[in-house]
């Protein structure tokens, strides 16, 4: 019995430790995604990526993702969640598509900050309180060379730059 009481407890201890799910984050991170896109219809996952989880203080924690959406056939105004089972993906020819880097800030088991930014979609910028447009793009020239680590490194940046600029990076 004392076994049985010991490992209820560690369980519970486990999951009120403050530690962030991703599958949490990845799903505020679309909400405000949501909110901010010039898009009529929702914006549904297509992939994700756990970047990193770090803590930043005894009862905070980041969580960094990467995700790429595309537009639903499910009005903003439908009152769906973006994963809803009838929320389809619209043809590939009509839907806007974006890939998102998300940076989610949680103290004491709440989300107290979501940033997203978005290439391929139109977003609004609520401190300028205007719409932006993340579709530039940079062109990076590689060529080889005889020293495989510097061409390694030039693809390594190529990605990089292609994929958004992300302020962390694991090489």
């Amino acid at each position: 019995m004392k076994a049985f009481l010991l490992t209820i407890a560690a369980v519970q201890i486990l999951h009120c430790s403050g530690i962030p799910s991703p599958k949490d984050a990845l799903r505020v991170s679309v909400l405000k995604l949501n909110q901010i896109t010039d898009t009529s219809n929702l914006c549904g996952i297509t992939r994700r990526r756990v970047k990193d989880i770090y803590r930043t203080g005894k009862l905070s924690y980041n969580v960094d993702l990467t995700f790429s959406v595309k537009e639903t056939v499910c009005s903003k105004n439908s009152g769906l969640e973006f994963d809803d089972s009838s929320c389809h993906f619209r043809t590939k020819k009509t839907a806007a598509k974006g890939f998102c880097k998300s940076h989610v800030e949680y103290f004491a088991d709440e989300v107290i900050d979501v940033d997203v930014e978005c290439q391929g979609l139109k977003t609004f910028d609520s401190r300028s309180g205007s719409f932006k447009s993340s579709e530039n793009s940079i062109e990076v020239k590689t060529r080889k060379t005889s020293r495989p680590g510097v061409y390694k490194r030039v693809k390594q940046i190529k990605r990089l730059v292609t994929a958004g600029g992300f302020k962390r990076t694991l090489w």
